[in-house]
């Protein structure tokens, strides 16, 4: 009994405690709930399935149909088009000899201007005598005006016709034009000589370009200053602009003026050199600075009590002096302090030292110069001569110069430092005004050049490396690209300045709040944060991202060369120097000057044409220091900062290093040295013939894309040159081209061809703009000079008598020991109409251009699309295709529209036709990876839509679907013949995709028996369609397209990466820049005063010297802050007075306001990206406040430039003692003056790194099926619920499908495809700025004559000569002409 009630009681207690388990679950539903129905609703994958079959279904049959694929692979096919198998190293040894024997004729061009010139100097002239020259500042180009109507008796009329060889630029083929520095005296007695005897270049230089018309700019630089340049045309600047140019300081005068040279600067800094000395000198240095170039190494010293290095990084080295290098010693002087007693033993000791280990035989790797050896030293005094040290390190030989340069005006201090330059064959200048910096420190490079002239005969040509140069119809032929800082400050002068006008209009709105229809803006901090950036209130963050990428396209780099804006051209120079071989009683070596003419990269491109390469193949060129001359991925100017600055050059564009755009696929961490690349780099240093083959990464798309390539490699010196010429093909389907021609003469002379135009007869066509088909060499003056309208002249030449392919492109230049008739065979005179009809062409791409003329002659109005359609019941109204197009290997682009599609929007749309657009064949995005895509699947279409898609108007994004054709023999002999494609509007296309996945497989159409958690159309099933990169080509929310799917489903998009549906790869940008925040300032107060006249005069004063600071670029020495500013034109020095303005004095108090607004905008983020490798969240979530979050975008306070900077443009705006009605709900005294600051950045180079990704659509199949990929975020809520999702291939595409179940508030991590700054720890940095690859020495080197020391001219103090007069002048006669116009 007792174990009967002991078992009741036990069975009693188990019912109890699960009464009470059942009652606590009833009473918290709300705990499960969401778990619950989680686990109820089952994740539609075969419904999945069933949609991504039929969506690929129907997508590929319209497409296929619409591009009339299979009757143009069928005609390829029928034509007999062959495969030819590419010869990497025969093609590249060709393409080197054309570009060996272009080159040679621009080494005979500037040999015969430095000839010339040389014997020109030895005529005798009168003083006296007057000298006719066009003065490019002051030519009159226009024949409407009469000479007599030019008020200004200094300008001269001179006919200029615009010249497509010389980029459009108009210019008079019969003269040349002078331009003079602004830093130079025009009339001086030796410029005017020089001026003088040069006149005699135009004949040369006419002959010149008679004898090779692919010749661009010649020119002469004297050393005088003065650049006589052929042909003649206007030095155009803008009024606000200043006239920096100076030959001199040009890469081609000072290499070819000077073998290469090892430079050590020591400056002085103690406690002397303070004020203006401390700034001369600063200004001396840095002018050092710019006449050095990448063959030459430098490094700089400070000195007090110590020497130390200026940048610490370059800790007893020399350093390459390229650009980026340069950079940080600019930096680093902007940090000197003096203090404390010099010591010239300890520096001199320390710089000695340096070169003698620079200089050592067993120095192998290339480091340093090994050539000229030089001390810079800048001072304000020293108390010795120090000769036992000289004796001791530099004595007998003297293989150091020593250069010095004394700051300042006492006389007493002359003597040690001229007998230090005098005893060490260098120069001596004293510098006492800033004005003559320039012209004292160019003094040096004669003096380097003495041994050179000396040996007369010896004249060697240099090749300078890469640099970009502006060309422009009104310009002209004129900037400098040492000015990128000075374009930095005026772009940031701009910002300044449109962001202080809306700040003026704040104020206003603030003063008469009733014109504002929503008052509360004023309190929403984020809301006059944009009012400030974009001058509107109630921006959406769409609203802002559209403004932004207005910008962003507006500014885009010019199409034909990525990278570069519409104006610069990249280009190459070969320079000779001219010497002076006047016997005089002193023993002299006299530099006149260098002779040079540019070479344009894009002549060197037209040697080396693409299609010889074929698709994703490619040409590049390196020099002796593994610098890139040109490469596809060598990006030369901002892209990824602020559409501002996105043409503006980057800090190091000239000294990008082949090893930095070639991305092998080894490369895991920044900088890793791979073997096979530095192997590959050092044979082109080298110029020996290279074959080699490595797996490298390929980016695409401003690095949103990336392609895992196989690459062989092939290159073949440039005889005559630092050069090394390099292509680059796919393996596989590069191995073979397509080979398949209509014989032009052939196809002539059959009568039942009719006109060879007929091939072009259907829809519309266009040939790729960069590619020369046939041109003429000479008659450059042409209106239509574009491909299509070439072709068609020349196709209808061709059917005339006698016609002539000329298709030979370069032939070596003539021989020196010609006669005169072997010389006449070999070139023949010609009239002025032969001249006009001489014209090349391409013969093998014009006979291809008509095979595929052929091939693709299709498009037909006749041609029904719907009988193209094998299923019926597909229809094809609704999916909105609107354009069928094809291009092929040879350049032409075919396209048919849609009338029922076309007709309705192209009307009124305002974006170009796409394919006017993308018209570049094998070099557009869409073509490469349609044909990278065919390996994946034969099959497939490839879709991409535009990343800015969200930003545009919906009507007009479209969706682009491409596929490859191939002309094959087996499955591994294969080349890519043409790609078709279609365009679909993307809003008809979403339409469809909802369409299809709103249903039930079961049911043909929507029925309420369907469950509608069952397809996408529910609110707890999220649908997307992602493209091979994931980025989102379809989605129910219109504003995803384009967007990368990580950036809305972090987490999903990295489940998907672990569940091997994408592939996540590392790539490094080594052509990075950083944005840095410039120091802020401290607020400076401005007093009161009382008497507004004298302000203005005050301020008109300043102004004008301002004025003429700016035009001699002495304004860096002033506040760059205020430099910049003025720059801008942002107050007028003649304006009138405006009203009293009063300003606060001491530093303003920051209002509660304004500190609110300090917390909510932390300092700018331009760049301040997390280096996490990853992408990482940045933004604040939308809030449903009001506004839409912070959007896309990073929001910056603007702040830290001294108050009377931007007062200046405030001036006349009333800020404290004006009255003004204020909402009750602004508080304090608002807008503060802080809010019109901007954060002034400054660029500097950096290694950044994004992680992109990569479907592998392999791991998508299983049995050679595509099956769905079942996955789920477990545990992703602290409820425990999870987050299921499906994916499944789209057949035939290059898409997936991928839904989401979206019940579980699940948080979600942001990943980005931005990329973000490699972090380098001190160590690692300065080993990135000291690594230095090998390279080859220039062969030249003449540092050495026997009977230098018989020349006695070792300088002299610096006085005010007619530089400094020349400035004087120009300012007093611009005060003067202000007084009488005010």
């Amino acid at each position: 009994m007792r174990h009967k009630v002991k078992w009741w009681c036990s069975l009693s207690l188990v019912q109890h405690r699960t009464t009470v388990v059942f009652i606590l679950f009833s009473l918290f539903p709300t705990l499960l709930g969401v778990y619950t129905q989680e686990h109820d609703i089952n994740m539609p994958h075969q419904e999945v399935e069933f949609w991504a079959r039929k969506i690929g279904n129907h997508i590929f049959h319209l497409s296929n149909a619409f591009a009339l694929y299979n009757d143009i692979k069928d005609n390829f096919h029928s034509r007999d088009a062959t495969l030819q198998e590419n010869d990497g190293l025969q093609l590249v040894k060709e393409m080197a000899s054309d570009v060996t024997n272009m080159m040679k004729f621009k080494v005979d061009a500037v040999n015969r201007i430095m000839n010339v010139a040389e014997e020109a100097s030895l005529d005798k002239y009168k003083q006296d005598e007057a000298v006719d020259y066009f003065n490019a500042k002051r030519l009159n180009p226009s024949p409407d005006i009469p000479q007599e109507a030019i008020d200004d008796k200094n300008y001269r009329n001179l006919s200029l016709l615009s010249n497509s060889h010389f980029d459009g630029i108009p210019i008079n083929e019969s003269v040349s034009s002078v331009h003079v520095p602004t830093n130079v005296y025009a009339k001086a007695p030796d410029v005017i000589n020089a001026i003088r005897w040069s006149g005699r270049l135009d004949r040369t230089f006419k002959s010149n370009y008679e004898l090779d018309p692919t010749l661009s700019w010649q020119y002469f630089g004297s050393s005088t200053g003065f650049l006589r340049q052929y042909p003649a045309s206007e030095w155009v600047m803008d009024e606000k602009d200043p006239d920096l140019y100076d030959a001199r300081l040009r890469s081609w005068y000072i290499q070819a003026a000077s073998s290469p040279k090892d430079m050590v600067i020591l400056l002085d800094v103690s406690g002397s050199m303070t004020g203006l000395r401390k700034e001369i000198a600063i200004h001396v240095v840095l002018n050092i600075l710019e006449t050095l170039n990448e063959n030459d190494f430098v490094n700089i010293f400070n000195f007090s009590t110590e020497t130390t290095e200026l940048v610490s990084c370059f800790n007893d080295s020399l350093v390459q002096a390229n650009m980026e290098n340069i950079g940080e010693f600019k930096k680093a002087l902007k940090t000197i302090e003096t203090k404390e007693i010099a010591n010239f033993s300890k520096a001199l000791i320390k710089a000695f030292e340096l070169l003698q280990r620079s200089n050592s035989k067993y120095n192998k790797s290339g480091q340093g110069s090994q050539c000229n050896q030089a001390i810079m030293v800048v001072t304000d005094g020293a108390p010795d001569n120090y000769e036992k040290i000289f004796s001791t390190y530099n004595w007998p030989h003297f293989q150091v110069r020593v250069f010095t340069y004394l700051i300042g005006r006492e006389e007493k201090k002359k003597r040690d430092l001229s007998w230090m330059a005098c005893a060490n064959k260098g120069y001596f200048v004293q510098v006492t005004t800033l004005a003559e910096v320039r012209e004292q420190v160019l003094r040096y490079i004669p003096v380097m050049a003495r041994p050179m002239v000396m040996y007369q005969e010896d004249h060697h040509h240099i090749w300078t490396g890469v640099y970009a140069d502006i060309a422009h119809e009104r310009h002209g032929h004129i900037v400098d690209p040492k000015q990128i800082e000075w374009l930095w400050e005026v772009r940031e002068g701009k910002r300044q300045r449109d962001r202080t006008e809306n700040y003026q209009k704040l104020q206003k709105l603030v003063k008469d709040s009733s014109s504002l229809t929503n008052i509360h803006a004023l309190q929403d901090k984020w809301q006059v944060e944009n009012f400030l950036r974009y001058g509107e209130f109630g921006l959406s963050s769409r609203s802002i991202a559209r403004i932004k990428a207005a910008k962003m396209r507006k500014m885009r780099g010019r199409r034909g060369a990525p990278g570069l804006k519409e104006g610069y051209r990249l280009m190459t120079s070969v320079a000779v120097p001219v010497f002076d071989r006047k016997k005089t009683s002193t023993k002299t070596a006299n530099l006149l000057g260098v002779a040079g003419t540019d070479v344009p990269i894009r002549e060197i491109e037209k040697l080396v044409p693409p299609y010889k390469l074929g698709v994703n193949g490619y040409s590049f060129m390196v020099n002796s220091n593994g610098y890139v001359i040109y490469h596809p991925d060598l990006r030369p100017v901002h892209r990824e900062s602020n559409a501002e600055f996105q043409d503006i050059l980057k800090p190091n564009y000239n000294s990008v290093d082949f090893a930095e755009v070639e991305l092998t696929d080894y490369e895991n961490e920044a900088r890793a040295n791979d073997s096979e690349l530095l192997e590959l780099r050092k044979e082109l240093v080298e110029q020996n013939p290279a074959e080699r083959m490595m797996n490298v990464k390929i980016h695409l798309d401003d690095m949103k894309r990336v392609v895992q390539r196989t690459q062989k490699y092939f290159a073949q010196k440039i005889s005559g040159t630092p050069f090394s010429l390099g292509i680059a093909m796919p393996d596989g389907y590069g191995k073979y081209k397509v080979h398949g021609q209509i014989e032009l003469t052939r196809e002539i002379q059959d009568r039942r061809a009719g006109d060879v135009m007929d091939h072009f007869s259907t829809g519309n066509w266009s040939l790729h703009p960069d590619w020369v088909y046939c041109e003429y060499k000479y008659d450059q003056h042409q209106e239509d000079q574009s491909p299509e309208a070439l072709i068609k002249e020349f196709l209808s030449r061709a059917q005339k008598p006698n016609w002539k392919w000329r298709s030979t492109r370069t032939r070596p230049p003539p021989d020196p020991i010609m006669n005169q008739a072997q010389h006449k065979r070999w070139k023949p005179s010609m009239g002025s109409d032969e001249r006009k009809d001489n014209y090349y062409c391409d013969k093998d791409l014009v006979q291809s251009l008509l095979f595929d003329a052929r091939a693709t002659n299709v498009y037909s109005r006749e041609v029904k699309i719907e009988d193209k359609i094998k299923d019926k019941n597909m229809g094809s109204q609704n999916f909105g295709i609107t354009t069928a197009f094809v291009a092929t290997r040879s350049g032409l682009t075919r396209w048919i529209d849609n009338p029922s599609e076309s007709s309705s929007s192209n009307g009124n749309s305002k974006e170009r036709h796409f394919m006017k657009v993308h018209n570049r064949a094998i070099d557009e995005v869409w073509y490469k990876r349609a044909v990278d895509y065919y390996k994946e699947d034969q099959d497939a279409y490839v879709y991409s839509v535009p990343f800015d898609a969200a930003t545009r108007d919906p009507d007009e994004v479209l969706v682009t679907a491409t596929r490859a054709i191939f002309v094959e023999e087996n499955e591994y002999r294969m080349a890519p013949a043409a790609v078709v494609g279609v365009t679909i509007k993307h809003r008809k296309f979403v339409d469809f995709f909802k369409n299809e996945t709103y249903k039930c497989p079961s049911y043909p159409s929507r029925d309420s028996s369907c469950k509608k958690a069952k397809t996408c159309e529910s609110t707890s099933l999220n649908c997307y369609l992602l493209d091979d990169n994931g980025f989102i080509i379809a989605s129910e929310n219109e504003d995803d397209t384009g967007k990368f799917f990580g950036t809305l489903e972090g987490t999903i998009m990295e489940s998907l990466v672990q569940s091997e549906v994408y592939k996540k790869i590392q790539v490094f940008d080594y052509q990075a820049v950083c944005l840095d925040t410039q120091e802020k300032n401290s607020m400076a107060s401005i007093l009161t005063t009382p008497i507004q006249t004298l302000k203005w005069f005050a301020n008109w004063m300043m102004g004008n010297v301002f004025w003429v600071l700016v035009k001699t670029q002495l304004y860096t020495l002033w506040d760059p802050n205020e430099a910049w500013a003025y720059a801008q034109g942002q107050w007028d020095p003649n304006a009138a007075p405006t009203d009293e303005v009063t300003y606060s004095k001491g530093p303003i108090n920051h209002q509660s306001t304004f500190g609110e607004y300090q917390e909510m905008f932390p300092d700018e983020a331009v760049i301040t990206e997390e280096s996490s490798g990853e992408g990482s969240g940045k933004y604040p979530e939308e809030d449903g406040s009001g506004r839409e979050g912070s959007g896309e975008e990073e929001i910056a306070l603007y702040e830290g430039i001294l108050e009377y900077e931007v007062q200046d443009y405030l001036d006349g705006i009333p800020t404290e003692d004006t009255k003004r009605t204020e909402s009750p709900d602004v508080v304090g005294d608002f807008p503060p003056l802080e809010l019109a600051y901007i954060n002034k950045t400054h660029p500097r180079p950096c290694d950044k790194t994004v992680y992109l990704y990569k479907l592998q659509s392999k791991k998508l199949k299983q049995d050679g099926l595509y099956k769905p990929v079942k996955g789920k975020l477990s545990n992703c809520h602290t409820n425990g619920c999870g987050r299921p999702f499906s994916v499944q291939k789209v057949i035939s595409t290059n898409l997936i499908l991928v839904a989401v179940n979206s019940l579980c508030p699940c948080e979600s991590r942001k990943v980005d495809i931005e990329p973000v700054e490699v972090e380098h720890n001190e160590t690692t940095s300065c080993n990135r700025l000291l690594m230095q690859h090998y390279r080859k020495r220039p062969q030249s080197c003449v540092n050495y004559h026997p009977d230098e020391h018989e020349i006695k001219l070792c300088g002299g103090a610096g006085s005010l000569g007619p530089s400094s007069v020349a400035l004087l002048t120009l300012l007093l006669a611009h005060i003067y002409n202000s007084m009488m116009q005010s």
